[in-house]
């Protein structure tokens, strides 16, 4: 930040009267980002930055209570300031707050300089690492891991959207395959939000029989909140009405759960940082859990029982699960989804220092 307060003194707004050793701790990266194009990218042509905020999560110390990394004031208000940018390419995944619990120079504000009234509701959504909802670029990233996955019958449908869409694209997909003459069972998998009404991200199987687009030949759903079968989710009923808009009322008769119990209600009055906002994770897993099971065990998909097919995907999904099937406890499912938060951060950071080595090789 010294050499560029050097380089570029006409741009050094917020300086006032400030001595340089005040400037360059209060002001001088505030005034970085205001006046650079693409800064993110421009710290990241720093080797020793782009290692430092692009490093494995076994270089970052959490504190042991809330989950949160901790970061130098520096590293933050990088991530803050960023984050202000209002641009999915600079914000990086779970990092920072929102603009509006950052002090001007971007540091995380303290709870008691929020405005009177307002302490519940702020402090409720995104202070903590673990309580901030996913953004573009997670589901850019996952989306990207499971629609490779995609060959032959299997079709991971995989887009922004709600769950009614993606019925629609599996449909018109199938309608296709029969006018070409294919023959061969449909395996869809589908990661969506429910609806409009209840965004709750889920995962499908749609099993679809060439030579009848009309309705599917088996159906199974996967939600996170389920918590001991056989009773349904609380979002059941939305499963259900989408599903119902594409096929009819007589798909309720067919439609199977195989849900799994990963997601703790948020429950009011719980520390933020215990709150659970991973469905995108489990929602995930269980997307890439079905299409493997596509490719390596199709037969039990199109004739097995829910319960075979449950253990299955649990073998599969090791993040969540031990070896026995045994779901893991909380403690160690919060510990897997901070690795995935920080992981998805680094994803980030990587595609751009990519980026900026083949712009630097075009320019060269």
């Amino acid at each position: 930040m010294h050499t560029w307060v050097q380089n570029h003194e006409d741009k050094t707004l917020l300086q006032f009267d400030q001595p340089l050793d005040e400037y360059l701790a209060n002001d001088a990266l505030r005034d970085f980002f205001l006046n650079t194009r693409h800064p993110i990218q421009q710290l990241l042509k720093n080797r020793s930055i782009a290692c430092h905020l692009g490093r494995r999560a076994r270089g970052v110390y959490f504190d042991p209570i809330s989950g949160d990394p901790l970061l130098a004031f520096t590293e933050q208000r990088i991530y803050n300031l960023a984050r202000r940018m209002d641009s999915e390419r600079m914000h990086v995944p779970f990092r920072s707050v929102h603009p509006n619990k950052q002090t001007e120079a971007g540091d995380t504000a303290e709870i008691s300089t929020y405005p009177t009234g307002s302490e519940e509701i702020r402090y409720n959504s995104g202070n903590h690492f673990t309580s901030r909802p996913a953004n573009g670029n997670v589901f850019d990233e996952h989306s990207k891991h499971c629609t490779a996955k995609s060959a032959g019958n299997l079709h991971v449908l995989f887009k922004r959207g709600f769950l009614e869409e993606r019925l629609h694209d599996a449909k018109a997909l199938t309608a296709e395959m029969h006018e070409a003459g294919e023959t061969q069972p449909q395996f869809f998998v589908i990661f969506s939000r429910h609806s409009l009404i209840e965004g709750h991200f889920g995962t499908s199987l749609v099993i679809m029989d060439p030579a009848n687009p009309d309705f599917p030949r088996r159906v199974m759903v996967c939600d996170t909140l389920l918590k001991e079968l056989p009773h349904h989710p609380r979002w059941w009923h939305h499963f259900i009405a989408e599903y119902s808009n594409v096929f009819g009322d007589a798909i309720a008769e067919i439609v199977e759960d195989l849900s799994h119990p990963l997601q703790k209600v948020n429950i009011k009055g719980d520390n933020p940082y215990r709150h659970d906002w991973d469905c995108p994770y489990y929602a995930t897993s269980m997307a890439a859990a079905l299409a493997d099971l596509v490719k390596n065990n199709p037969d039990l998909l199109l004739n097995g029982s829910v319960h075979d097919i449950h253990n299955a995907m649990k073998a599969i999904m090791q993040d969540y699960y031990h070896p026995d099937h045994e779901i893991k406890t909380r403690s160690e499912i919060q510990q897997a989804n901070r690795l995935k938060r920080w992981k998805s951060g680094r994803e980030v950071i990587k595609d751009l220092v990519v980026e900026i080595s083949r712009k630097s090789s075009y320019e060269l």
